[in-house]
C-alpha cells in the first residue's frame, strides 16, 4: 500500500472516530467517559494522516519516491522493487463507511434476548430504601438487583418508575429491558423485568413504566427475571443515553 493512501486512510478513521465523538453518536457504542480518549486518538490519527501527506506531496515535488527500495525487497525483471503493505489494511475502511454511511444504532431487543443471564448479585449484602416519594425513579438493573437479591423486600409497598425498550417474551408478553455497559456495547449486559398486564408493544419501543413490585418470577438466581405489575405506561423517544 503506497504512503498516500496510508495517509488518506489515516485521515478518514480519525475523522470518523471525531464525528461520532463530537455529539452524540458515541455513546451507542461505549460509554460516555470514553469521549475525551477518542477525541484524543480520532485527533492523532489525523494529525498523523496530515502529516504523512505532506511529506509525500513534498517528496513528490522533489522528484523523490515516497519510499527508499530495502536491499532486502523482492525485485522485478526490470529492476524495480515491488513492496505492497498488507492488504488487510483496506479493512480499516469498513467502519469508516459503516459510520459515514450506516450509523449503526444501539443495541437493542435483538441483543438483550439473546443474553441468558438477567441478575448480577450486587455489591452490597442488602439494598438501602429506596427514597421517600412516589412514584420513585429506578433503574432497570436496580429493580432487578432489588427483586432477586433482596426478594423484593425494599419495594415492597413502593411505587416505581423505570424507563427501558420492549424485548418479547418467547412465552409471551414482553420484558421492560435496559442493556449496561463496563466499557463498550461487546460486553453489554441486559436487565430484563417481565411487564404484567401491559398492552402489547413492537420490540425495541421505548417506554416509560410505573408500576409496582409483585411476587414471581424467581430470586437468587442469575437467570430470575421479575415482576412489575404496570400501571401506567407512555411510549417515549430513545434516551441520547441508550445505557444505564
Amino acid at each position: 500500500m503506497r504512503r498516500d493512501v496510508q495517509a488518506v486512510i489515516l485521515i478518514l478513521v480519525g475523522g470518523a472516530v471525531l464525528r461520532i465523538s463530537i455529539g452524540d453518536t458515541f455513546l451507542n457504542y461505549v460509554k460516555e467517559g470514553m469521549r475525551p480518549w477518542l477525541l484524543l486518538s480520532g485527533g492523532t490519527l489525523v494529525v498523523l494522516g496530515v502529516l504523512a501527506l505532506i511529506d509525500v506531496i513534498r517528496r513528490a515535488r522533489r522528484g523523490e519516491t515516497a519510499e527508499e527500495p530495502d536491499p532486502h525487497d523482492p525485485v522485478d525483471d526490470d529492476g524495480h522493487s515491488h513492496v505492497h503493505g498488507p492488504r488487510a489494511a483496506w479493512l480499516l475502511l469498513l467502519p469508516v463507511f459503516a459510520i459515514f454511511l450506516i450509523a449503526p444504532p444501539a443495541l437493542g431487543a435483538f441483543a438483550a434476548a439473546r443474553d441468558t443471564t438477567n441478575a448480577a448479585p450486587p455489591a452490597e449484602a442488602k439494598a438501602p430504601p429506596l427514597p421517600p416519594g412516589d412514584p420513585v425513579e429506578v433503574t432497570v438493573a436496580d429493580y432487578v438487583g432489588r427483586a432477586v437479591w433482596d426478594s423484593g423486600l425494599t419495594l415492597e409497598g413502593r411505587t416505581v418508575q423505570m424507563t427501558g425498550f420492549v424485548t418479547p417474551n418467547p412465552e409471551g408478553g414482553w420484558w421492560l429491558t435496559r442493556l449496561s455497559l463496563a466499557c463498550c456495547a461487546a460486553d453489554a449486559i441486559a436487565s430484563k423485568i417481565q411487564a404484567v398486564e401491559a398492552p402489547e408493544l413492537p420490540a425495541d419501543t421505548w417506554v416509560t413504566v410505573t408500576g409496582t413490585w409483585v411476587p414471581g418470577g424467581g430470586t437468587k438466581s442469575a437467570t430470575a427475571i421479575p415482576l412489575v405489575q404496570v400501571r401506567d405506561l407512555v411510549e417515549v423517544p430513545q434516551p441520547k443515553n441508550p445505557y444505564e
